[in-house]
């Protein structure tokens, strides 16, 4: 690991870079707050817009390079497929083994070793087959397990508390918008903008972006992975992004990306019913 870079700055440069931190921390920081101020999603980004709106970190970066938009495209589909590769239905299906190991492995970092959770799903969301069944005392009927849990009563029992049916479309769309759009914009201006050139050199933002430290990509991608369930998949998202960034020396390159991943995620959570995504 090599020596951290440091430039002895003007009164004005100083400031500067205080803002500059400002604006890539306090957006993060305080957007992950509101995931435990708001259960609502609409507040949330709202919250984000403004924060965005209030800060503007991209301040401190060159425009959009439009010849960068298919290969941060390409990059984003190849981590969505990352993401979601070893927990498909196929392979939960034609390989059982494989996705329980890396279940053990590389998801939830909380409990190492284990598999994900499985809740069951209420009798009464259960098919009238599988009710009838267990009302006559028949023993070994298989109940549904989800890997995510589900409202419990009401009109909208065995359904996800982000399910468009309980949310409404409206909500569904805010909600992709929220991830797709702002939490790609937060995170990488955070991550891979502040955090990576901040270990390598003072005032980060005057730091070469075409600079590739391997240790400090890992150990940013580690970091971006401790605040997501599949840390296996959060780290090799964390190094491509970062490479990415690193490679064109285009934010947006990297926010694009992100945000492909995000909102082919929201896609496949709702056609596969896969809210542990979410």
């Amino acid at each position: 690991m090599s020596e951290r870079t440091h430039v002895e700055l003007t009164p004005e440069e100083d400031r500067e870079n205080t803002k500059a931190v400002l604006a890539h921390v306090l957006p993060f920081a305080i957007w992950l707050t509101m995931f435990v101020w708001f259960d609502e999603y609409n507040a949330r980004t709202i919250g984000g817009i403004i924060l965005l709106a209030i800060f503007r970190p991209w301040r401190w970066y060159p425009r959009l390079k439009l010849r960068n938009i298919p290969v941060a495209i390409g990059v984003g589909v190849l981590i969505f497929f990352v993401w979601v590769g070893f927990e498909t239905p196929w392979v939960v299906d034609k390989a059982p083994a494989v996705n329980e190991w890396y279940d053990r492995l590389f998801v939830d970092p909380m409990k190492p070793f284990k598999t994900r959770e499985l809740y069951e799903l209420p009798l009464a969301a259960e098919s009238s087959e599988i009710q009838e069944a267990v009302a006559l005392g028949v023993e070994g009927v298989e109940r549904t397990m989800l890997p995510y849990d589900v409202i419990k009563e009401g009109e909208h029992i065995g359904l996800h508390a982000y399910a468009p049916e309980v949310t409404g479309w409206l909500t569904f769309w805010i909600h992709m918008f929220g991830t797709t759009v702002i939490i790609a914009i937060i995170e990488e201006h955070f991550y891979r903008g502040f955090v990576y050139r901040w270990m390598l050199g003072s005032p980060f933002f005057k730091i070469n972006a075409s600079k590739l430290s391997w240790s400090m990509l890992f150990l940013v991608s580690a970091f971006f992975s401790v605040s997501h369930f599949e840390i296996g998949a959060a780290v090799i998202c964390g190094i491509a992004f970062g490479l990415l960034y690193i490679k064109t020396q285009d934010i947006w390159a990297a926010i694009i990306a992100h945000g492909t991943t995000n909102f082919l995620l929201g896609l496949y959570v709702i056609y596969f019913d896969a809210y542990q995504f979410w």
